[in-house]
């Protein structure tokens, strides 16, 4: 099984049906565009009933609530849940960024871009709308290889593990990381994504989204730390 190429880092086919509609391991994944962006709530989380923690290798109590509600709403592939349970952040479309193409086109120049962000491992980032949002995780759960096995396990998706950029701590940023197989049109090919996560009014939200590069290397050789997700 070889691990994704750069051309195909995203769903094949995926990433050109979102950029076409709303347009390092980062060690804490945020993906954050270049303009100076201004955090807005999304709509009020409304989270899935609290499953069981089991074994969560996380000390936050919180955070393993969290994470667990995100392994449930992968089960019953969810994708109101993670719109829900991510916060949005605008910025103002520019000149400059219009020219850099990233984050909007020239029409839309003056206007103020809303969205969740959206990265690639050393690459730019979007604001992904809220819709196309949706559709990146309706995507996912119906692209995935569950019957495809490597190294890593299953090609189904699931919670890999979890990445820090330091030791944890009460309220410390932390990320979990989501992997796949998928077909990129090279053949199935191994995806992980990491959604960076942080106590936001109250309750920890994902702030933001990071699709890795796995031939840089694997998140659990590259991350400070790391702890596997229990299976």
């Amino acid at each position: 099984m070889k691990m994704a190429s750069v051309g195909m880092i995203l769903l094949a086919g995926m990433c050109v049906a979102l950029l076409a509609a709303a347009c390092e391991e980062g060690d804490d994944a945020t993906a954050t565009p270049t303009a100076t962006a201004t955090a807005t709530a999304a709509p009020t989380p409304t989270p899935s009933p609290t499953p069981a923690v089991a074994a969560c290798p996380d000390d936050d109590p919180t955070f393993c609530i969290f994470a667990a509600q995100v392994e449930q709403a992968i089960a019953d592939e969810d994708a109101s849940f993670f719109v829900a349970n991510s916060l949005t952040q605008s910025v103002l479309c520019t000149a400059e960024e219009a020219e850099a193409g990233y984050l909007c086109g020239p029409e839309e120049i003056g206007e103020t871009i809303t969205g969740v962000p959206f990265g690639w491992e050393a690459s730019e980032g979007i604001l992904m709308p809220p819709e196309d949002y949706r559709d990146l995780w309706v995507q996912l759960f119906a692209s995935d290889l569950p019957a495809e096995q490597d190294s890593e396990g299953s090609g189904g998706l699931r919670i890999w593990g979890l990445a820090y950029s330091a030791p944890p701590a009460a309220g410390t940023p932390r990320n979990i990381v989501v992997t796949y197989i998928s077909d990129t049109g090279q053949g199935p090919e191994r995806q992980a994504i990491s959604l960076n996560c942080q106590p936001a009014d109250w309750q920890w939200q994902i702030m933001s989204l990071l699709q890795h590069a796995l031939f840089l290397g694997l998140p659990r050789d590259i991350s400070p730390e790391w702890r596997d997700w229990p299976q």
